[in-house]
């Protein structure tokens, strides 16, 4: 019961969170995106019948996607931007961690699942190209960065060794949501600016930290 209440705060603050960055309203943002990852980790340790079954490391990657999510907004975002890759390569190094503990036996891994990463390949070609070269001395963290979500992307799909339905397509969709958040901030930051990208890279990252937590909710419970 109580998960159900914070997953009702989560998406009415998501909702107006996504208002606020349509609307460029800092105001609103200061309020509301420092709250979306703490009510989400809410929901995942409620929502798991067995507090056994919590996975901390989880919760750690969470706290980095908050940390990211704070540096990311402030003012003088230049100043910040590294300090919130870096909050996020702890997001992205803590579910590879978790989702790689999670699988018993990796053979059970079974071969179709590689074509599974067309998806995510095919958003990197169409958009690093795009901004790499403009990276400048930005460009091994950006690097570095894009091997990790990229890990972390591989990782939930080994999971299939372990897991299979709704858990995993939640995670495994997440995570390629997450990508596609990520390579829109590249493109909009170094390749010029696009047509409401604040809200596409806001929306798509609240759905992809919202289906990797709920996937591992019901993975927990399954």
């Amino acid at each position: 019961m109580i998960e159900s209440i914070f997953l009702v705060l989560f998406f009415i603050v998501a909702i107006v969170e996504v208002f606020a960055e349509f609307k460029e309203n800092k105001k609103i943002e200061y309020f509301t995106k420092p709250l979306l990852m703490p009510l989400l980790i809410l929901f995942y340790i409620s929502g798991i019948h067995l507090m056994s079954n919590v996975d901390w490391l989880i919760v750690v990657a969470l706290i980095g996607g908050c940390a990211g999510d704070i540096f990311l907004m402030l003012e003088n975002e230049e100043k910040w931007f590294l300090f919130g890759m870096a909050a996020f390569f702890i997001n992205q190094l803590f579910y590879i961690i978790s989702f790689f503990l999670s699988i018993s036996d990796i053979t059970n891994f079974i071969s179709w699942g590689y074509f599974l990463l067309g998806p995510a390949i095919l958003i990197m070609v169409f958009t690093v190209p795009r901004f790499i070269k403009k990276t400048e001395d930005m460009k091994i963290p950006v690097l570095v960065y894009l091997t990790a979500i990229l890990l972390m992307h591989i990782a939930t799909i080994f999971r299939v060794a372990e897991f299979q339905g709704l858990p995993f397509v939640l995670v495994y969709v997440g995570s390629i949501s997450f990508i596609f958040s990520d390579a829109c901030i590249a493109v909009n930051k170094w390749a010029g600016e696009f047509t409401n990208a604040r809200l596409i890279i806001m929306t798509t990252y609240i759905l992809a930290q919202f289906y990797i937590t709920l996937g591992l909710v019901l993975t927990a419970n399954f």
